[in-house]
Order: structure tokens, then sequence, then C-alpha cells
């Protein structure tokens, strides 16, 4: 074969392989894409919508209205999760969970509820609620116990709200760490920072001419 057409035969080659090479090159410039790891957390109103969450849609209820949630908890973890949801009552001068320290609210919960959920598995829990007992304090309106998924409770309820205004239902994401051996209000994402999620609905008890004087 003569030199002249060995180089022709180069240049064929090294044209039809140049695309390749350059796809090979652009693909090895591009950042590989992490699995994004989350834990997410979101409450939904009496008809699974988000909206409805109080009786004719009016957030200032009385003893015995009844009111019904969906509190759903989506595993995006990539490996399975042991959650567990904390419900607790507080009013507006009480300390919240922080976001930014992430920390929980250092209110004690009434009512937990443990799940265990797969990767990508979401799961639903029905809540279904009311003011079981309050009455009127001077200008305050107290909540002493609640019906929560038909059990009564007034351990780690009782509160009071100046003018009844402002009450609120905390919801907390626990995760089990298997390092710690407990529960835990921080789970670590895949940017290896702190992450926490919560929900809070508020809602009010301002008619207090129809609650009984304590």
């Amino acid at each position: 074969m003569s030199r002249l057409r060995t180089k022709k035969l180069f240049i064929v080659a090294f044209l039809v392989a140049l695309p390749v090479f350059a796809a090979l090159n652009i693909l090895a410039a591009v950042p590989e894409i992490s699995f994004d790891k989350f834990n997410a957390i979101y409450t939904l109103g009496s008809a699974g919508q988000p909206w409805n969450y109080f009786p004719s849609n009016k957030t200032d209820i009385l003893p015995g209205s009844k009111i019904t949630w969906y509190v759903g908890v989506y595993n995006h973890m990539g490996n399975p999760e042991l959650v567990q949801l904390r419900f607790k009552i507080l009013n507006l001068t009480m300390q919240g969970p922080n976001q930014l320290n992430e920390t929980p609210s250092q209110r004690g919960e009434f009512y937990e509820e443990t799940q265990f959920l797969l990767s990508n598995e979401t799961w639903t829990l029905p809540v279904t609620w009311t003011v079981y007992n309050a009455t009127r304090s001077y200008n305050s309106t107290v909540i002493k116990s609640l019906t929560f998924n038909g059990e009564i409770t007034s351990y780690n309820v009782e509160i009071s709200a100046l003018y009844g205004i402002n009450f609120r239902i905390v919801i907390e994401l626990w995760v089990y760490d298997d390092t710690a051996g407990s529960f835990l209000f921080q789970w670590t994402g895949a940017d290896n920072a702190k992450h926490v999620v919560w929900n809070q609905l508020w809602f009010n008890m301002t008619r207090t001419s129809l609650l009984p004087q304590s």
C-alpha cells in the first residue's frame, strides 16, 4: 500500500472518529448528577386537597367542631426509613420549630405515630380531631383536652391564648437514626447538611361567650 493511500485512510479514519471523541469529551465535562435525598411532609384538608382545613373554611372553631386532615410523608432518601410524626399544640408566644437551627419545638407532643417507609414510598395518615374541653378565663381561652383520632387526651395539651387568638397545631417529622439509636428531628441530605421538615396550622377560639367560665 502506498504511503499516500495510507495517509488518506488515516485522515478519513481521524475525521470519522473526531465526532466520537468530541462527544466523549463533552460528556466527561458534564458534572455528575447526584441523587437528591430528602424527606417531605404535607398536610391536606378534609377532601384530601390543600383547602378546607376547618369546617366551612372558618378557622374560628368551637369545642366539638370536627376537623379532618390528611398528613403525608414522602421518603426520597434512597433507602428505607423509620419515621415518626409528632403533633404538638402551641400558642403564638411559644417557640415553634426553628428552621435555621434545625431544632424542634420544646413543647412536648400530645400524639405521635410511627411508620416504616420504603424508598420512594408515601405514607398518608388520616387525622380527625376536636377540642374536647375548653374554658374562658378573663380575656383568654384555655384548651384543656382534645379528642384526637378517637382518643381523649389532656397530656401536653392544656394551653391558653389571649382572646383565643393564634392557637396552632405543629406537626414535626422525626427520623430514626441508627447511630444515635433514637428518633432525631434532623436528617442529613445529599449535600451532607442537616435538614428538618414540619408543618403548622393556625386556628382561633374567640367565641368565649359560648365557653364555660373557669
